[in-house]
């Protein structure tokens, strides 16, 4: 055993109660340039990619809203079954990060790009509110 000072017990205290992760003193109180600011989020789809097509679903729906029932009942087919319909096209894409398959909708005014399934089962909701309050006839397949 060493005989230590209680200074030099204290600093290997100090030394021990520190985690690998823990970053020197020196580093830790001042930011490096590269790093973000604590509180920066995630920028959404749309800023990451400004010349990208819009991903906002209700805003497509909007400028491309079935007139009929028949309309209704092909895009319906379309985001089923993931293909061409009627007057709205269907193009599937690569895969996101988080790994789901792109589509990209194209109506008769404009594209929007469906990046996962739940914004994909979002519009078909939002299409089966749409029959019910244009009060069109049930959906029998």
């Amino acid at each position: 055993m060493t005989n230590r000072t209680p200074k030099h017990q204290e600093e290997d205290r100090k030394i021990r109660s520190r985690s690998l992760w823990d970053e020197p003193e020196e580093v830790s109180s001042a930011r490096l340039p590269s790093q973000p600011a604590p509180l920066e989020r995630r920028k959404k789809y749309r800023q990451r990619y400004l010349n990208s097509l819009p991903t906002d679903v209700l805003e497509w729906l909007r400028l491309n809203k079935p007139q009929s029932f028949n309309e209704l009942m092909d895009l319906r087919r379309a985001l089923y079954a993931r293909r061409t319909t009627g007057k709205y096209r269907l193009q599937l894409g690569g895969l996101t990060l988080a790994g789901e398959q792109k589509i990209l909708l194209t109506g008769p005014a404009s594209a929007v790009i469906i990046l996962s399934d739940k914004a994909r089962h979002f519009l078909l909701r939002t299409l089966c509110r749409l029959r019910k309050s244009e009060r069109w006839p049930p959906i029998r397949y």
